[in-house]
């Protein structure tokens, strides 16, 4: 069954020159669990200041494996598996990037009433390592505010 949640993305970049960026978007989606498997599915919104439009993003978790596709304004699919190189093809409205990750840490404890996704992986664009990264997803369920209410009792 399909749970509303409220979903908390944390990303982490570090670039080979020594910098680091970090980004943190807190987003509702759905979520649940079909036969050991696990799907997460998001909106990001668009931005006029950034010139990006809407991207749904829907992530498959299985043991040892979590694919991510992207659909909308960017269209991507990744699969990460550890010390396993993928390679793909970032495409946006400028074009299209060829891009492979090496991921070295999966950690995934999930549950049917949320959890937690963590990826540790290189970051690489024509073959040429752009940054290393942390994905982090925390996913809650999104409780009617009368549950809520209850709970805290």
């Amino acid at each position: 069954m399909q749970k509303k949640v409220i979903i908390q993305v944390n990303g982490k970049q570090r670039y080979p020159e020594g910098h680091e960026d970090q980004q943190e978007v807190t987003t509702e989606g759905m979520f649940y669990e079909r036969d050991g498997v696990f799907y997460v599915l998001y909106e990001e919104a668009g931005s006029e200041s950034t010139g990006f439009e809407e991207v749904s993003t829907f992530l498959i978790i299985k043991e040892g494996l979590v694919t991510l596709n992207r659909r909308g304004a960017v269209d991507l699919t990744q699969e990460f598996k550890e010390g396993v190189l993928n390679r793909s093809i970032y495409t946006t409205s400028y074009g299209k990037i060829w891009i492979s990750i090496i991921p070295h840490k999966i950690e995934c404890d999930l549950t049917v009433h949320g959890g937690r996704i963590s990826l540790e992986y290189d970051l690489f664009v024509d073959d040429n390592l752009v940054s290393h990264n942390l994905l982090l997803l925390n996913i809650k369920e999104d409780l009617p505010h009368e549950s809520l209410r209850n709970y805290k009792n």
